[in-house]
């Protein structure tokens, strides 16, 4: 039977495909737009405006920590309101923040454009969608359709790195970004409005109870504990994780690799991790989240160790390259059922908000963490740096009571 097989006659399927498909065509489109396009377009922008790359990069590190900030308000706004509206107006107000940043004239215009398009990112990204299906499927069958629209969202990069490049061909960097706010108004806002009609959606036969979760969630004594250390693995991990996905050449070509050897590595991570989404979503989802994320974290610590032990081999950095495609490729999945498995539903949207907000301010400051200790010690330093960050998430990991 196929992956993704749709039973007319069961429209609890049909719910489960429609809403994985049409939000995961939302998360290719966000992520794209409002991450992923920016890399490409900066030589252009940073051209037409007088800046530097580098200034243009600042401002954009600057907007990534803004919208870290805003993420637990917009938590709270989902759980309040429901992902439906949240999101309708985060692809309206994101649509507007992409034709404000085509028109920017220089870096207070442009910091300010792109100041407003993260923010309202955290209406429509991950953990707002994570959110959606929670709140349409219910905790049990989210986590199944949390692992499949993950493997669609993953296609961002593939996707808008192209096609990036193919209007800036055409065109110039500001058709690009009307291009881009033309997609989530046109494309976007309809399959967000259309999650009013999950709830009418029932099984054949009628309405039932939903089904029990898979694992219960802690008792309430034990949130607050749990939500420390859930924090701590997830920060950490996001640090590793942005410090080497923003500077993936820059730090093994410091740390001796030829350039083309840190490009050709780097193209294995991309199908590592399709890959293992396409296992987790066949066999991991018998596995409770916590063991996922550890499978992940340990992924992350024997790649970063076996590039430290190596040295500035080629085949050790490939083998670095699948092993951190591998453990990248699981939090993206882990990041929004790890919470719901732990807290159930109850103020799922406002717990993904808080993780995200500490996450993320930590992930906006890696990158220059990480050349901060390359130019002042040495990139086998920043490594090792890594590395014990790396194991003192999986600490942190072991001490979340189940």
């Amino acid at each position: 039977m196929p992956l993704f097989a749709a039973d007319p006659a069961n429209p609890d399927r049909w719910l489960h495909l429609r809403l994985v498909i049409g939000i995961g065509v939302t998360q290719i489109i966000g992520f794209g737009t409002f991450f992923y396009a920016f890399g490409s377009v900066v030589p252009a922008l940073s051209a037409d405006l007088g800046i530097t790359p580098g200034t243009a990069f600042a401002a954009f590190s600057l907007a990534l920590l803004t919208g870290a900030l805003a993420a637990p308000t917009a938590g709270r706004l989902i759980d309040r309101y429901g992902a439906r509206p949240a999101m309708s107006v985060g692809s309206v107000l994101g649509a507007l923040s992409l034709i404000a940043l085509s028109q920017a004239q220089g870096l207070v215009t442009l910091g300010l454009a792109l100041v407003a398009m993260e923010v309202t990112a955290t209406l429509v990204l991950y953990d707002a969608a994570f959110a959606a299906l929670a709140q349409a499927l219910g905790p049990a069958r989210a986590r199944r359709a949390i692992t499949h629209m993950t493997l669609l969202g993953g296609f961002a990069s593939t996707l808008f790195w192209p096609l990036t490049q193919g209007i800036l061909v055409w065109a110039d960097w500001r058709t690009a970004y009307l291009v881009f706010a033309a997609l989530n108004l046109f494309i976007c806002l309809p399959l967000h409005l259309g999650l009013r009609n999950a709830p009418d959606l029932v099984p054949a036969g009628g309405a039932v109870a939903p089904p029990p979760p898979q694992f219960s969630p802690l008792p309430e004594a034990q949130h607050g504990r749990a939500m420390l250390w859930v924090a701590i693995a997830f920060a950490v991990a996001g640090l590793v994780f942005s410090a080497l996905s923003a500077s993936w050449v820059t730090t093994l070509t410091a740390f001796g690799l030829p350039a083309a050897a840190a490009v050709t590595a780097g193209t294995l991570m991309g199908p590592a991790q399709v890959g293992v989404r396409v296992l987790d979503m066949l066999f991991g989802l018998r596995l409770h989240p916590l063991t996922t994320t550890m499978i992940s974290t340990l992924l992350l610590v024997v790649a970063l160790g076996v590039l430290w032990l190596t040295g500035p081999t080629l085949v050790g950095a490939l083998v670095f390259a699948v092993l951190f495609g591998l453990a990248q490729g699981l939090t993206s999945i882990v990041r929004g059922t790890v919470p719901l498995v732990l807290f159930g539903p109850i103020g799922f949207a406002a717990r993904l908000g808080r993780l995200a907000s500490v996450r993320m301010v930590m992930a906006a400051i890696a990158p220059f963490g990480i050349a901060l200790i390359i130019d002042r010690f040495s990139a086998s330093a920043a490594l090792l740096a890594m590395l014990c960050l790396a194991i003192l998430g999986a600490l942190a990991l072991r001490m979340i009571p189940r």
